[in-house]
């Protein structure tokens, strides 16, 4: 008989299973049930049930990491506890393989210890006594007693079942020793005659498993091999809610796609956007404390090359090329194929072995290396991919997570991935490389050109202190060509920016120095830091006069000084019209210009003369050039400025609820680094604002961007808004202020000389105030002076708005009709649409008092009709009431079918019919996804279709 003293003495000698803790349930939320593995419970909680019957029966769970299967078996132990029945549970390692019968001992030792002797005695007779001497003393048998040992564990756990059920649980079954498996099968083979239940679950796609001895199990009569599924975007819906109640349909099946339904990693995606929002799946986040001790767990299970392998690959990345990966891990190339099964069954990575199942873990294995292993890792990772002559971009941002040692390559190679990021458009990134860049102080650097790039891309980056940046380039700067190049980005800022003192003394300084090659780029720098200058006009002229473009053979600076001319001829009125936008077109015709559009000013000076002397198509084009090279930059500065002109555009055709839509946009992607810009779309969308008879708004604009007390009307980048101001009191009837402001807004223009009305219509807007007030005569003056000098430009527009403030400054109705009648000839055909608008309504309210009504009836009509297509609504209605005083009733304007999109809401519409999601449609236009909804929901609501599929046919309708 085998005494306790003996138990005690096998187990003291005898080498010990060792038993791993619990880890959390993968398969869903603590203490939530298990979303969509009913089947897979109804088997098990069969299995339990039949022990009842004493029936025996063999459940296999086989799956791929982190599909739920410990959460499977953890079930079936509550079921098998809450039944009374007996459970013994193993869990062997990863290390426990060559232990022979260690699960089979982890499964019955305790059992058996728990017996009295004479229990015991009685228990191990005849046919169990095989397996005594083993479970007893822990000496392991030959491996040509398998079958004996196996018999007597049969008749072991038969007599235990005869006592109380028993069920047998091994959890990560691919780690059991080969013994403990082949005893198991056996087991499983005669089991339908006891009340044993014996529960394996095993880890799917294990190399090292062994997955013959586990299929024996599983193809026993009285098995069910289970196979639980990824979850269903159903599934991934309820399990991430269970965490993250707001998480949206969209976002849980995002998430969803991302880990292809695995509950494990669905669960961390659930933490991630209930502790930090939607933006958790846009930018990495802190791994949840749980996440962290399950990969570790997972990465204690592999050898430590294997380790090596999967460290390497989160920080290296998981796209590196092998030779990188194995270089850095210290391994073999050859060994990397084996090694990337081995880790796949973990689910760390794929099951191809060569991607990460999510960026999640990656995440975790870093965030688990200390600063210094961390910082290793990054630099032998850029070593090993400068070996292979891998792009710079991919080494550059390894070199960021390395700290500086003075290497000139280093250096070299992060501006060369800087000039990659700017040109792919994403120029916060470029940023970052450079800084780094210059943190390295590699002894050979231009220091100078470094950061003048780097304070270029900083201001297309939306980072503030540009002109910092470029002050620190200036003193950095080598010789005459650095420095020419930093004033003349200077220069260029100055003018967005609206002022840079002290800037022209600077670069009249460097004109002592330069030479005849040199000279030209410094008098076109001086032409930018001028035009930041009250008063320059003069001095601009003749700098731009004197410059003999036959002496230079440099295309840029060539066209540069035609831009600048074109300019001048815009701000003084002569040449005229004609000839300004000739020498605009000529300027930017073969794109060089817009090139240098995000580092110099003259293709801006271009699009603006563009715009005022009306060639409203060449600026539709110029403008839409712009903001597809802002795109391309990734600029939302240069996009804020794009958007700018667009809204001037609009506004200056007619396009009143599109000019406020841009204007919007521009101020919404506008910041102070762009003043001129703020204050010029400031002014727009209060214009447009007016216009629609939305002055509580417009004064909440103006309050907003703090343009709403005293403004300086010498200043170029607040005149705008304080004529927009001025219109505004003139709707409201303030004529008073109205008056007041308008006049302060011409000095301004005078002082600057810039007198052409094609800018700013300042005179029409007082003369306008006058006529209110009764002060006819000088209204009258007033409007015949803009009138003349818009003639003298040769613009139509201008022109015909002067032509009605002097209609409406006219005492006598017949000389009125006249002067209607006469500008609206001259904007016949052209896309003028509100003063041809507002001429309409003068000439019918003139024509209807004095009686002749028919005639009113033809003028109302079209002005009403203009003004609805607009969103002028304070036109259209002071055009219905107009046309109620004849006698008719008109009808309200068409809200529906495609004719009635604004032209953003058009162009959202075609890109979502194209087959672009919201996301992207709002990257390309720089819009937020939010408005890009809006103004879908509203496209739809017009349209009258309520899915994507059907925009295509709604918009050619």
């Amino acid at each position: 008989m085998v005494t306790g003293a003996a138990i005690d003495q096998g187990r003291a000698n005898a080498p010990q299973l060792r038993l791993l803790e619990r880890v959390p349930a993968l398969a869903s939320p603590a203490g939530e049930e298990l979303i969509e593995r009913v089947f897979e419970l109804e088997v098990l909680e069969d299995a339990v049930g039949r022990l009842a019957e004493a029936t025996g029966s063999v459940v296999v769970i086989e799956a791929a990491a982190g599909l739920g299967k410990t959460a499977l078996v953890e079930h079936a132990e509550r079921e098998a506890a809450a039944a009374g029945q007996l459970v013994r549970r193993a869990a062997p390692g990863p290390r426990e393989r060559d232990f022979a019968f260690g699960v089979v001992r982890s499964l019955l030792e305790a059992p058996l210890r728990d017996l009295t002797d004479a229990q015991r005695a009685e228990l191990l007779t005849e046919a169990a006594a095989p397996a005594a001497t083993m479970l007893l003393t822990g000496s392991a048998p030959d491996a040509s007693d398998v079958t004996v040992i196996a018999h007597g564990i049969f008749w072991v756990c038969a007599r235990i079942a005869a006592r109380r059920p028993l069920v047998l649980i091994v959890d990560d079954a691919q780690w059991a020793d080969r013994a403990s498996l082949e005893v198991l099968a056996y087991l499983a083979r005669r089991i339908e005659d006891i009340p044993v239940a014996v529960i394996v679950s095993a880890r799917a796609g294990d190399p090292a498993a062994a997955a013959d001895a586990l299929s024996l199990l599983g193809g026993a009569r009285a098995a069910t091999v289970l196979h639980p599924a990824p979850l269903s975007p159903t599934g991934a819906v309820r399990l991430i809610r269970g965490l993250a109640p707001d998480a949206s349909i969209g976002i849980c099946r995002e998430c969803h796609r991302a880990v292809a339904g695995s509950p494990w990693l669905l669960s961390e995606l659930a933490r991630q956007l209930a502790d930090h929002g939607p933006e958790a799946l846009d930018r990495r986040q802190p791994v949840s404390r749980a996440m962290l001790d399950t990969v570790r767990r997972l990465l204690a299970e592999l050898s430590p090359r294997e380790r090596a392998i999967a460290t390497t690959l989160a920080v290296i990345g998981d796209t590196a090329p092998a030779q990188a990966v194995a270089a850095v891990a210290g391994v073999g190339v050859d060994y990397l194929g084996g090694a990337g099964e081995a880790i796949a069954a973990t689910g760390l990575i794929d099951g191809d072995g060569d991607r990460f199942a999510h960026e999640l873990i990656a995440s975790a294995i870093r965030d688990a290396l200390s600063a210094g292993e961390l910082e290793r890792l990054h630099r032998e990772s850029a070593r090993a991919l400068m070996s292979l002559r891998e792009p710079a971009e991919a080494i550059a941002a390894h070199l960021l997570h390395s700290r500086p040692q003075g290497e000139a390559v280093v250096s070299e190679l992060l501006q060369r991935a800087a000039d990659l990021a700017a040109q792919r458009g994403a120029p916060a990134v470029a940023v970052t490389y450079l800084e780094r860049a210059l943190s390295e102080r590699s002894p050979g650097d231009d220091r100078g050109r470094m950061l003048a790039q780097l304070a270029t891309v900083a201001f297309h980056a939306g980072l503030p202190d540009a002109r910092r940046r470029l002050r620190d380039a200036l003193l950095e700067a080598r010789d005459l060509s650095s420095r020419l190049d930093v004033l003349t980005r200077l220069a260029a800022l100055g003018v967005v920016r609206g002022d840079d003192p002290g800037l022209s003394h600077l670069l009249e300084r460097i004109a002592l120095d330069a030479d005849d090659e040199s000279r030209l780029a410094v008098e076109t720098a001086a032409l930018d830091a001028l035009m930041t200058l009250p008063g320059t006009h003069a001095e601009r002229a003749r700098r731009a006069a004197a410059i003999e473009l036959s002496d230079t053979t440099d295309p840029l600076m060539r066209r540069v000084v035609l831009a600048h001319r074109a300019w001048l001829a815009t701000e003084g009125g002569t040449p005229d019209a004609e000839a300004a936008a000739a020498l605009a077109l000529e300027a930017i015709d073969d794109g060089t210009l817009l090139r240098e559009a995000w580092q110099r000013t003259a293709y801006h000076l271009c699009v603006r003369a563009l715009i005022v002397t009306d060639r409203a198509e060449a600026a539709r084009r110029a403008i839409a050039d712009l903001a597809a090279e802002a795109n391309a930059r990734g600029s939302r500065r240069l996009q804020a400025i794009a958007s700018w002109y667009a809204a001037e555009l609009a506004l200056r055709t007619g396009q009143v609820a599109e000019a406020e839509l841009l204007a919007g946009e521009a101020l919404a992607l506008a910041d102070d680094e762009i003043r001129a810009c703020v204050a010029g779309a400031a002014g727009v969308l209060v214009s447009a604002l007016t216009e629609r008879g939305s002055f509580a708004r417009a004064h909440g604009v103006l309050r907003d961007f703090g343009l709403d007390g005293q403004l300086c009307g010498g200043s170029p980048s607040h005149r705008s808004a304080l004529l927009a101001r001025a219109q505004l009191a003139l709707a409201q009837g303030d004529f008073e202020r109205a008056y007041a402001e308008a006049c302060e807004v011409g000095a301004g223009c005078n002082r600057d000389c810039r007198p052409n009305p094609t800018w700013s219509e300042w005179r029409s807007t007082a003369a306008l105030a006058l006529a209110h007030l009764g002060r006819r005569t000088e209204a009258v003056a007033l409007a015949d002076d803009e009138l003349q000098l818009a003639r003298q430009f040769g613009t139509p527009l201008p022109v015909a708005r002067a032509l009605h403030a002097r209609a409406v400054a006219e005492p006598d109705d017949c000389e009125r009709v006249a002067l209607c009648r006469r500008a609206l000839s001259l904007l016949d055909g052209r896309p003028a649409t509100l003063e041809t608008a507002r001429l309409r309504l003068e000439l019918g309210s003139t024509l209807s008092r004095i009686g002749r009504r028919v005639e009113a009836r033809d003028a109302l009509r079209p002005a009403l009709a203009q003004a609805d297509a607009a969103g002028a609504s304070l036109l259209a209605d002071r055009a219905r009431r107009e046309l109620v005083a004849t006698g008719l009733r008109p009808r309200r304007a068409a809200v529906d079918g495609a004719e009635a999109l604004t032209p953003r809401q058009r162009q959202i519409s075609e890109l979502a019919a194209a087959g672009k999601g919201n996301r992207a449609i709002a990257q390309q236009l720089f819009l937020s996804i939010k408005t890009v909804e809006t103004h879908l929901a509203a496209a739809y609501r017009k349209l009258g279709v309520s899915v994507r599929a059907e925009l295509d046919a709604a918009l050619a309708g």
